[in-house]
């Protein structure tokens, strides 16, 4: 007699308990998954017994590879090249030695509990696989100030070149418009597309939403800040001038006012408290000798029933082997093309022609000027200048110190990139705290420059351009080459996030998960 559905779901569940069941009937569409939902690896628990799988990486796809089929009782081995787990995430303190690929090499030296995320730095709330791995492990969360109405915008055509609030662009921009849309209702040139009442109740939205006067004129809001502020008595404060619309629009400082509308910028964001390699340790507490570093994969090779993987203990300069019935490379595309692989010649095409974006950061370790004299705390100032971006400190508000990050954005084929030396770089990122902060920038001490490109074992950030999930080539590397599985930020619609690596590693669990239970081969490695 035939299994029905029903049948199947109940020996799911005498086999693997409820939850098992409940899993099951979510891949079957027969349960919604709520949208607020992390995800999960819908397999049974001990469903990989007696399976070996070499996982190549121990950034965070590789971690979350581990700890998933680990629990599902695979034996792991993660290979990591460095001595750290993590990969971009990665939190520099005193102390910690930077090394790039060309041979130049820095000391950090900030004060003891100060710290600078070299890569990943926010945890949106949207992301909640990364979020749930928090909460699983107990690692405290604080809110990231991603967004500041009291940081800075600067442009050299714009306010005689100094900073204004962040408030003061963005709520002189929205009168303005309110105000040009408000007399295009009025003068009929949108009759064909509102009714009369339409007119009316559009009318009575701009009014609100650019603060215009009742007929109509944007004339300065105090949403937009004030010169002398509000006080006691007969002193109601005297509100910024607005800023002009032909000014703000040579000024073009859009991006700043509309990063916190990208879906991943979006508040409220968070940030493990101490750093965000709290993340990376909490895996390798729980995976321990699962874990080799100083471990770099140089040759893979797989036949019918097995992969084997050489890699370099930099520890004794030997040669050791890994032989597992899967592998899950999660090695950079920048990194895997220098290993010696037997991939197909398709494959081995889209790694070779994959190219990665070089981002920078140079972190400052200084007094708090900008909290104490600036009131910014948290958030991000944008110029436009050839360091357009610094991000202020969300962690220990108030207290005497921090690092300010004077530059963070995208180093290759950009005027930053082009400058001659790192000496050029720091005197840049210098450059535009001091516009911002005018007299302030002497007080900025112990420089720390992160270039993703030059960062052994990475060699870029992420893979670019950031469109590689629409491409034939994205679509190869997400298909099993063998008995190997791909994964990484790469291999998802995230790139560049922590979530895609997580989601990645779900992923290539799921497929080998199918694969052995559509009946294949499960052969014992020796």
């Amino acid at each position: 007699m035939a299994l029905t559905r029903r049948d199947f779901l109940m020996k799911a569940g005498e086999a693997g308990g409820y939850s098992a069941a409940y899993i099951l009937m979510q891949s079957l569409g027969l349960l919604p998954v709520a949208a607020s939902a992390a995800s999960t690896v819908p397999m049974r628990p001990g469903s990989g017994r007696g399976i070996r799988v070499v996982i190549l990486g121990g950034g965070i796809a590789g971690l979350v590879a581990a700890y998933e089929l680990g629990k599902l009782g695979y034996t792991c081995t993660v290979l990591e090249a460095r001595d750290r787990v993590g990969g971009r995430n990665w939190s520099i303190r005193r102390d910690t030695r930077v090394a790039f690929a060309n041979g130049t090499t820095q000391h950090c030296d900030f004060s003891e509990g100060l710290y600078m995320n070299a890569g990943p730095a926010r945890l949106p709330s949207i992301h909640r696989t990364m979020l749930s791995y928090c909460r699983e492990f107990g690692i405290p969360l604080e809110v990231e100030v991603n967004t500041s109405r009291s940081a800075l915008l600067q442009c050299d055509q714009l306010n005689g070149g100094k900073a204004v609030e962040n408030r003061q662009v963005e709520y002189d921009t929205r009168g303005h418009v309110s105000e040009l849309l408000a007399k295009c209702v009025q003068r009929g040139a949108l009759d064909q597309e509102l009714t009369a009442s339409d007119k009316e109740q559009m009318l009575e939205f701009l009014r609100q939403y650019g603060d215009l006067s009742p007929d109509l004129f944007y004339q300065g809001s105090e949403r937009a800040g004030y010169k002398v502020s509000p006080g006691a008595g007969d002193h109601p404060g005297v509100r910024n001038d607005p800023l002009d619309m032909h000014a703000l629009l040579s000024a073009n400082l859009w991006r700043g006012l509309l990063v916190e509308d990208v879906i991943d910028w979006q508040a409220t964001m968070f940030q493990p408290v101490g750093g965000m390699d709290q993340i990376p340790k909490a895996f390798q507490k729980r995976l321990g000798a699962v874990v080799r570093q100083r471990a770099e994969v140089v040759q893979i090779r797989q036949n019918a029933s097995r992969v084997r993987v050489v890699y370099r203990n930099h520890a004794t300069g030997k040669h050791e082997t890994v032989l597992a019935d899967y592998c899950i490379c999660a090695m950079p595309l920048t990194m895997l093309k220098t290993v010696d692989a037997d991939f197909s010649p398709d494959l081995k095409e889209v790694i070779e022609n994959a190219t990665y974006d070089s981002a920078y950061k140079i972190g400052w370790e200084s007094r708090r000027f900008w909290e104490q004299e600036t009131n910014i705390y948290g958030g991000i100032s944008y110029l436009e200048q050839t360091v357009d971006t610094v991000w202020y400190p969300s962690a220990a508000l108030f207290s005497a110190k921090g690092v300010i990050l004077g530059g963070y954005s995208i180093e290759n084929n950009s005027a930053f990139g082009r400058l001659p030396d790192v000496q050029a770089k720091l005197d840049a990122s210098r450059r535009s705290i001091e516009l911002l902060h005018p007299g302030r920038s002497h007080e900025l001490k112990h420089p720390i420059y992160v270039s993703w490109g030059n960062i052994p074992y990475n060699l870029g950030s992420w893979v670019s351009p950031f469109n590689f999930g629409s491409t034939k080539e994205y679509q190869r590397l997400i298909q099993p080459e063998g008995r190997i599985y791909f994964a990484g930020d790469h291999t998802s619609h995230l790139v560049g996030w922590q979530e895609g690596a997580a989601l990645s590693a779900h992923r290539a669990i799921e497929l080998i998960g199918r694969r052995l239970a559509q009946g294949s081969a499960r052969p014992a490695a020796s």
